[in-house]
């Protein structure tokens, strides 16, 4: 687990109640002093660790917890949504995002010789992988960086490239390195999961998914939901989902509107699935 006093040296350079984009491109650091919830993501390839607190973190209806101990590992975009329970200005919630660079990883298979795991068996990604203290170190060096940003960009890199060493000789080694293998089964899903983000409106065929992947059917349904956790039609009513609540409370749409312009033929339907997802009806909001 993070120190206490990492924290608080955190604390005093991030803002509170908000989302702090650092200089270090990709790495996010989100605070919060108070419960919440969020249902507008879709989670680019990264590392998400929780630095203080505890969050759920639910993928269709399947729900995951996340606290100090754990690493999340995003391969590839997936719509997600979550909670966080507890969070008071004395015990706040802070979590880090490092979206994943594939050039530097790419150039750290290419220049070191590195003994890459091979998992056995599947290789659930989202689980909550065990932060060694190792990798726990790399991170905190990492974001202490802020304090004194002078040669933040220089350090910073050697110690991503650490992050990224002890990663490809954990348990999700493998996983990463497919991310810039080219013909990976991570590549070929990411591109089923960048046509579903673009087209989620309409009806998508999976046999079009699956040639897409350059896959047969039944692999490319294996595949996806070994990556995603999810299938590839639940995926896009996530997608469709998303997009519909952000319309309602945003935009201020009707329901039944909403529901038409996310690619629903029926309101009802609509209604049903949409408290399945949230918890609550479109009109509780």
């Amino acid at each position: 687990m993070f120190s206490e006093n990492t924290l608080q040296r955190l604390l005093a350079i991030i803002p509170h109640n908000a989302a702090y984009h650092s200089p270090l491109d990709g790495l996010i650091i989100y605070h919060s002093d108070k419960p919440f919830s969020y249902e507008n993501i879709i989670q680019e390839p990264s590392i998400c660790i929780v630095v203080h607190g505890e969050r759920e973190v639910r993928l269709g209806e399947r729900s995951l917890y996340f606290n100090p101990r754990h690493f999340m590992f995003c391969p590839v975009d997936v719509p997600m949504c979550g909670r966080v329970l507890e969070a008071t200005p004395e015990n706040p919630f802070v979590v880090l995002s490092m979206k994943i660079d594939l050039a530097m990883v790419n150039q750290l298979l290419f220049h070191q010789k590195i003994d890459v795991v091979q998992h056995k068996g599947v290789s659930e990604v989202f689980m909550p992988w065990h932060l060694d203290r190792h990798l726990e170190n790399a991170f905190e060096r990492l974001l202490l960086l802020h304090e004194n940003p002078k040669n933040m960009h220089f350090i910073a890199s050697l110690i991503q490239q650490e992050i990224y060493y002890r990663l490809l000789q954990s348990d999700q080694g493998e996983q990463l390195r497919q991310m810039v293998n080219f013909d990976s089964n991570t590549q070929k899903i990411a591109k089923a999961t960048q046509y579903l983000q673009k087209y989620f409106r309409e009806t998508v065929r999976m046999d079009t998914l699956a040639e897409l992947s350059g896959m047969s059917l039944s692999g490319f349904h294996h595949h996806f939901k070994v990556l995603t956790t999810l299938s590839p039609l639940q995926y896009q009513k996530s997608l469709r989902l998303i997009e519909a609540k952000r319309l309602i409370t945003q935009e201020n749409i009707a329901v039944s509107a909403a529901a038409y312009q996310v690619g629903y033929e029926s309101p009802s339907q609509f209604s049903r699935e949409y408290k399945r997802y949230f918890g609550v009806t479109p009109s509780e909001r």
